[in-house]
């Protein structure tokens, strides 16, 4: 469970489901921070209880699964879900900040702007991050510098999913899929029992200490003519250069300021038989970067997005359903040195995918599925800058051979590496068409699942935004065509004792193959947000994965232990390796993709004790490792980390505290640094009550509280960039 002593106390916190008088409340929201709604049916579940020789606890598996439509009793796979009550305590705003309390998952963290999940040790494009089922679509796989276009500001959960199911959502997910999941298209109408149209409204705001950061953020639900519902919420954030207790920072860490804005509007059209909706969406970011030379660097990243959905169930038939969702995403972002932009990068995102629930007439549920995704990806490097966007140099002469301006250096084992100092990258076009099927049966045991998928990818080159000098041959812009295999299968166990205990263990078997990315392949160029030099390899093939995943539950009266143990053999394992040389040009840092036989293991453990009616305790913990077959360890892998938590409630009181320890991570990589131990300690006070017919809670909340010096080893600016120092968080709600 993710945060399990909130879980535990949050249970008995029970939410007013009024309705009325909103209009009256919004005008509230020029004065006092407020959130309005109705309880969530996923909240409802979550908070679905088990009482057990007098005590009361949480039973994960009531909670939903959005993206999948299945709750997680009805799924084979690990899976772990953060509610909306759990990411209101949570801290940060990232995901990776939201998440890093949850077993096996980190945040990846490039400053306080950026923060991608990282999940067992693998991160990139080895995870997934949707919305609603629906790719991101952004870059921030590509380099972890770029934000995940998924801003949990108005989120319903945050759902990690493992095992068969990730290949509902796309290739490659061998680390896993991040889904967060929203309102803006809605699943049920909106309506009162006497089926009269409901509105409801929901808003938060919060300020941090560490960064003098503040936040807002509304929601608007309204249900209407009995079958349409439509949707509006927005956000704003801001914050500025944060707190880190390390003198040589004269307390503060430079380039770590951020602005933020979004918002989402929805229409859903529901009956009996089926649901449509159309979603268009915006973000924008601004964020520092911090570096070394506190230099003043900066990345803007902008997202227009439209998603759409229908779905229809049958009463007849060989089908049961069909469930087709879009969306086309248009991203950009500058990269500013000062106010020079020296990098620009543009990508265009069209993805279409069509599940059919087949009709149960044997013992299996059966899903089949075809998913279409087409990107166009660009950039531009330059120092006299990028303000006319990607350069296009198809007027200048070419005779296919390759240019002059290539700068060799020879690295520590005597090999010739070659730097242009141009765009990095040609212009690329990926195709991926893909087909998957999904057999899940109930079995004497418990549940068994099954799941096949084939990915077609083809990657297209085309040098025009490259100078002729700074051109490789043509031949290293050849069509490249991948066809990737991925097979998984999973059981449960479920057993009852004479005791009232209960357990469900879970095993996942993969053989997953991933295509490389185009970036990973044709990036050969300068990177100035990462104060860095990213080589090309277009030589890279296929990664293919053999996965073992097995997972524990166990339940009696007060007690509750979740444990996962897991081992992943990888055969061409693609990792962004550090080299032994700087780059000419700048002196930064040179990395590049590159392959090798590696393998990944590790476990995961939560419990979990309710000692009475207000006092409960949780601990959990996490390990893994990661080593390349040759000898030496993959860079960046999380080190071992254990949270001890303790939580009270009386009346309308809440109150927890824990302590989470990171233990040294001394396992390093070649040329990569290690990192030493430190301890974060974490408290919260909440108090809600009634007030004129609403509900208000507020929150403080504050993190590492003793102002330890820390460092994130699986950052890249873990040198010159800790982790915040001490941060007082309040945050105020108000329902109706």
């Amino acid at each position: 469970m993710p945060i399990i002593t909130n879980q535990v106390c949050l249970s008995k916190i029970k939410w007013l489901n009024n309705t009325g008088k909103g209009l009256c409340a919004l005008c509230l929201s020029c004065v006092v921070p407020f959130a309005f709604a109705n309880e969530s049916a996923a909240e409802k579940a979550d908070e679905a209880e088990i009482i057990n020789d007098g005590h009361k606890y949480h039973h994960l598996d009531a909670v939903s699964i959005t993206a999948s439509g299945r709750t997680l009793q009805e799924v084979v796979q690990a899976s772990k879900v953060l509610s909306e009550s759990d990411l209101k305590q949570a801290s940060g705003t990232s995901l990776g900040e939201l998440l890093e309390n949850m077993p096996g998952v980190s945040n990846g963290s490039f400053g306080p702007g950026v923060g991608r999940p990282v999940i067992r040790g693998m991160s990139g494009n080895r995870v997934k991050i949707a919305v609603n089922g629906n790719d991101t679509a952004d870059v921030s796989a590509m380099s972890n510098d770029h934000a995940p276009m998924a801003d949990a500001a108005n989120a319903k959960q945050v759902e990690v999913i493992y095992g068969p199911s990730t290949l509902l959502y796309g290739s490659g997910a061998i680390g896993g899929v991040v889904n967060m999941s929203d309102e803006r298209l809605h699943d049920a109408p909106l309506v009162d029992a006497e089926g009269n149209g409901l509105t409801q409204l929901k808003a938060r705001s919060q300020v941090s200490s560490v960064d003098q950061g503040t936040q807002l953020s509304a929601q608007l639900d309204s249900g209407f003519a009995d079958n349409w519902v439509v949707h509006l919420d927005g956000f704003v954030r801001e914050s500025k250069d944060f707190d880190a207790p390390d003198s040589n920072l004269n307390g503060t860490v430079l380039n770590t300021a951020t602005a933020s804005q979004g918002f989402n509007a929805g229409l859903s059209y529901i009956t009996n038989s089926s649901r449509s909706g159309l979603a268009i969406s915006f973000l924008d970011y601004e964020y520092g970067v911090p570096n070394e030379e506190n230099e003043d660097a900066d990345i803007t990243p902008t997202q227009m997005r439209l998603d759409g959905v229908f779905d229809k169930d049958f009463f007849a038939g060989p089908l049961e359903s069909v469930k087709t969702q879009f969306s086309f995403n248009d991203y950009s972002h500058e990269e500013l040195d000062g106010d020079n932009v020296v990098g620009y990068f543009e990508k265009q995102n069209f993805e279409i995918k069509s599940i059919f629930t087949l009709s149960n007439a044997s013992s299996y549920d059966s899903k089949l599925g075809v998913h279409v995704n087409k990107q166009d990806l660009s950039l531009c490097h330059d120092h006299g800058g990028c303000e006319e966007g990607v350069p296009n140099y198809s007027d200048l002469p070419w005779d296919g051979s390759k240019g002059s301006s290539f700068d060799p250096l020879l690295d520590a084992n005597g090999n010739t590496i070659e730097f242009a100092h141009d765009t990095p990258m040609p212009e690329t076009e990926t195709l991926d068409v893909a087909l998957f099927g999904l057999l899940s049966q109930d079995w004497l045991y418990g549940k068994q699942e099954y799941a096949l998928r084939l990915d077609q990818r083809s990657i297209k080159a085309d040098p025009v935004s490259i100078r002729p000098a700074s051109r490789q041959a043509a031949s290293y812009y050849e069509e490249e065509s991948f066809l990737a295999i991925t097979a998984s299968a999973g059981w449960t166990w479920l057993s009852n004792f004479e005791n009232g205990a209960s357990q469900k263990w879970g095993l996942s078997l993969a053989h997953t193959e991933r295509a490389p990315q185009a970036d990973e392949m044709y990036w050969n160029g300068d990177h100035h947000a990462t104060f860095s030099y990213q080589l090309d390899n277009p030589d890279l093939d296929k990664e293919t994965a053999h996965t073992f995943d097995l997972t524990w539950q166990y339940l009696l009266g007060a007690y509750q232990l979740d444990a996962a143990a897991y081992y992943y053999d990888f055969d061409g394992y693609i990792f962004n390796e550090l080299q032994s040389v700087k780059d000419p040009y700048h002196g930064n840092d040179v990395y590049q993709f590159v392959q090798e036989d590696a393998y990944l293991t590790g476990f995961e453990l939560a419990a979990q004790y309710e000692l009475n009616e207000r006092w409960a305790v949780n601990v959990v913990a996490d390990h893994a490792v990661g080593r390349l077959e040759v000898g030496g360890n993959l860079p960046r892998i999380p080190p071992m980390t254990l949270l001890a938590g303790i939580a009270w409630q009386q009346g309308h009181w809440l109150i927890n505290a824990n302590v989470k320890h990171y233990s040294e991570q001394d396992q390093r990589s070649e040329n990569e640094t290690a990192t030493s131990a430190y301890s974060s300690f974490n408290a919260m006070a909440a108090y809600e009550f009634e007030w004129q017919g609403m509900h208000v809670d507020v929150r403080l909340k504050g993190n590492n509280l003793t102002d330890e010096l820390g460092r994130n080893h699986v950052s890249y600016l873990k040198a010159f960039s800790p982790v915040p120092g001490r941060n007082l968080t309040l945050d105020l709600t108000l329902a109706y």
